[in-house]
């Protein structure tokens, strides 16, 4: 068989080559990314799913050419846009005017707190301290710290014995109290005792140490519970606390996202209803003197204790009872539970008690306001959007928070203002 020879000029075979081979693209790819949440989520039945709102907007731009700005902004509630970053985490911004796009990129927007509603914390005016003129006694001392005296003595968890020896000099601040017009009144601490004094008559008050009292018995809980209270010592009264378990105690931007309205966060996730009815309530809630009191609490008795509806129903109400029994001045707004993305067998559950306790509220107006945000984490079919919430499908993710924390502050906002 004879051999064919096959003579290729080299430049004609480059040309083949090339053909062959394909030529190389001279555009990159480059992503915005609107920087709330970016990971993809896998459920605990295996169903994998992405976030919202993640590329805000993507283009082909030339090899080694300058990207251009894009012409609009991202917008998201209460933040302010701050420039596009190349890292999630915000730590160096991209050049238009200089850089060069070399490879295929990705930019990320950075977000800072924004106060353009110009909204500020309406004044608000504790309960009058005048006393009749009538009454035999100059002064009457109703409670302390929202504990009630028993004849001239007072058992107090460690929060209030802090908040004691912080305003040793000036208690008055921390009694629920009323005196009659033109008459001078001081209290002081000192050696597990409150001395008051109103026109030259003293008055000695004996303080209990009740901690061991209000132990939850949880080492995790009593810990967080014990840290709240130290930090909180000195703090002033008649702000906004958010209390109840993990949706709270994860909210960690709270203080930021409530600004300028004084608020504190002490939730610990975990926590039930019970819990906070007979021993948290007292020892981080009932102590700081709250204008307003903001809960998350219940929805553990439904996941971790698998209690029926009828059980929670009944310790919603002893909570409620007991929560306005002792602040009696203070306006309690209750969030209604979430439904779950990882927990559906539960949603007969949760909208059972939901159901139950906007009843409660109906007979109860005047202090209890419920907060739905649940609701705008909802898929237009009814169900909970994971992308709202953590691998876990239990607790919120940052971008959930934005939504949820949003619907809870403006109703913050209102009762406050109501309250003027």
């Amino acid at each position: 068989m004879n051999k064919i020879k096959l003579l290729i000029i080299p430049s004609l075979l480059a040309v083949l080559l090339s053909g062959c081979s394909g030529k190389k693209s001279d555009k990159y790819h480059v992503d915005f990314f609107d920087n709330y949440l970016r990971e993809e989520f896998t459920l605990s039945n295996g169903t994998v799913v992405k976030g919202n709102n993640v590329i805000f907007k993507t283009v082909d731009v030339e090899k080694d050419s300058l990207l251009e700005k894009p012409s609009e902004e991202p917008q998201r509630l209460r933040y302010e846009f701050q420039g596009w970053y190349k890292e999630k985490t915000c730590e160096k911004a991209w050049d238009f005017a200089s850089e060069r796009v070399t490879s295929n990129l990705r930019l990320y927007a950075k977000w800072g707190i924004s106060h353009k509603d110009d909204t500020e914390e309406p004044p608000y005016t504790p309960p009058s301290t005048v006393l009749d003129d009538s009454a035999p006694n100059d002064y009457i001392i109703d409670s302390i710290m929202n504990f009630k005296l028993a004849g001239n003595t007072i058992g107090l968890p460690n929060s209030g014995l802090l908040k004691l020896e912080a305003s040793k000099d000036d208690v008055l601040p921390l009694m629920e109290y009323r005196v009659k017009q033109g008459k001078t009144i001081t209290a002081t601490y000192a050696a597990n005792s409150i001395t008051v004094t109103c026109n030259g008559n003293v008055t000695n008050i004996s303080v209990i140490n009740k901690a061991a009292q209000y132990v939850v018995g949880n080492s995790t809980y009593d810990t967080k519970a014990t840290n709240y209270e130290n930090n909180a010592a000195e703090e002033g009264s008649y702000h906004v606390m958010l209390a109840g378990s993990s949706s709270i105690e994860f909210w960690d931007t709270s203080k930021q996202d409530l600004d300028p309205i004084v608020s504190y966060n002490h939730g610990i996730g975990g926590t039930t209803i019970e819990m906070w009815t007979s021993k948290l309530n007292q020892r981080l809630v009932y102590p700081y003197k709250p204008k307003m009191v903001v809960y998350y609490v219940g929805i553990n008795n439904v996941i971790n204790s698998k209690e029926s509806a009828s059980a929670i129903n009944n310790k919603i109400d002893a909570f409620f009872e007991e929560t306005h029994a002792s602040l009696p001045n203070t306006q309690v707004q209750y969030v209604l539970m979430n439904q779950l993305p990882g927990y559906a067998n539960y949603k007969t559950t949760i909208n059972t008690v939901n159901e139950h306790i906007k009843q409660y509220q109906a007979n109860n107006a005047s202090w209890l306001t419920l907060i739905n945000p649940g609701e705008a984490l909802l898929k237009e079919n009814g169900e909970p959007d994971a992308g709202y919430f953590r691998t876990d499908g239990l607790h919120l993710s940052y971008y959930g928070y934005v939504i949820w924390g949003g619907i809870i502050r403006d109703s913050i906002i209102e009762g406050l203002e109501k309250m003027k």
